[in-house]
This record gives structure tokens, sequence and C-alpha cells, in this order.
């Protein structure tokens, strides 16, 4: 789905490739992930190797850099795949504003990066790089495309004042987002992530609200 220059891109399941051979390339990406991800789960990222992958996934070893280039990639992969996954059926979603599905994807976000607290530490860890962020990417982690989308149909509604630029309000969230995911990766105390991004839509957004009519 474009969105100005941004698009965002759902990860395509099985079910929804076109033909036989597509569904097979899909699938066999999904399976060499899922694989990775159990193990980096259950033997922690160094320990495991690209071999020991394609034998959870059942395919040939080769066949894992058909998808992935590095094991960093199906890392990387893990944020793209959640970002788009939940901007998707965020933005399908009826009967509510803009705003609200802008915080009902934060909170999921949240909810789910927190079930791989170390593995999503471990991205930011091994340095997430400048032309990344230029690219408003951040390692797969970006929700600018998702942000400028609900940003441009809550001006329409009035919930943000039109006046300013959607687009410069999705980097200003992204950057307050990405540094919020960052401060939690590296805290030694444990706190709900939900909680915290869906803060930052209000500490960015209310303010730029339409003032209420004067007395």
């Amino acid at each position: 789905m474009p969105i100005g220059k941004f698009v965002i891109r759902e990860p395509l399941l099985p079910q929804q490739a076109n033909g036989k051979r597509e569904r097979g390339k899909v699938e066999r990406r999904e399976r060499l992930y899922e694989a990775a991800l159990a193990l980096f789960r259950s033997q922690g990222y160094e320990g495991t190797t690209v071999a020991d992958i394609t034998r959870r996934a059942g395919l040939a070893k080769g066949t894992f850099f058909n998808y992935f280039p590095t094991k960093d990639a199906v890392l990387r992969y893990l944020g793209a795949r959640e970002v788009g996954r939940l901007g998707a059926s965020t933005l399908a979603a009826n009967g509510s504003s803009s705003l609200a599905k802008l915080k009902r994807l934060m909170s999921a976000l949240g909810a789910s990066l927190e079930k791989d607290r170390d593995l999503v530490s471990l991205i930011f860890r091994s340095g997430v790089t400048v032309p990344e962020l230029l690219a408003g990417d951040a390692g797969g982690f970006s929700i600018q495309p998702a942000a400028s989308l609900l940003i441009r149909q809550a001006q329409r509604t009035g919930e943000i004042n039109p006046d300013f630029d959607p687009d410069m309000l999705a980097a200003a969230l992204d950057a307050l987002y990405l540094q919020q995911l960052v401060r939690w990766c590296e805290s030694e105390q444990s706190y709900p992530l939900p909680e915290r991004l869906t803060g930052i839509v209000d500490l960015l957004l209310l303010g730029i609200t339409p003032a209420g009519p004067k007395r």
C-alpha cells in the first residue's frame, strides 16, 4: 500500500501467494523464519547455526541463503514482519478513530515485541545504521508508513491540526518510538512496553489537537 514516499508491506502468507511456485517460496521463507526464531529462543542466537536452522526447517542448507543473506537478516525480518502484519491489520480495522487505531497499533506492537526482548535487543546492539534510519527502515522496525497514513486520516477528520506536515509528524513519532524501544531494550528493570508506546502518541499528538471553542 503506497503512502506518499512510503510503502506499507504486509508480510505475504502462503495462502495469499499467487501460484504454486510463489506459495512454495513464501512457505519456505516462513519455515526458515519460524525455525530460526524457535532456535534463537531455545539455544540462543550465537549458539544457533544456519545448519541448525535448515535442519529444523527440513530444508537443504543452501536454501537458507535464497531467502536470508545472513542470520542477522532473520532478526531484522522479525521487525519488518511484525510491523507490517500489525500495521496492515490496524489499517483494515473499522469502527475506530484514526488516533485510536494508532494507539492500538503501538500497543499491539509493544505486546508482540515483549515476547522477544532478547532478540530485539540483539538487533539494536548489532547496530542500526544511519542509512537505514534515513531510509525510514531502522532495522525493519520503523512505523513511519502506517503512522503517516493514520495521521493523514486523523487530519481529515479533525483529530489533528491539518496545518502540520503528516510525514514530519510520522517521522517525529517514529523517532520517539525508536528511542523508547532502545531504552526498553537497555533497561535493567522490566516495564510494560505497550503502555510506554501508547504514551508517546499522547505526548506528541494530543498537544496538536484542535483547540476547543473560545469562551
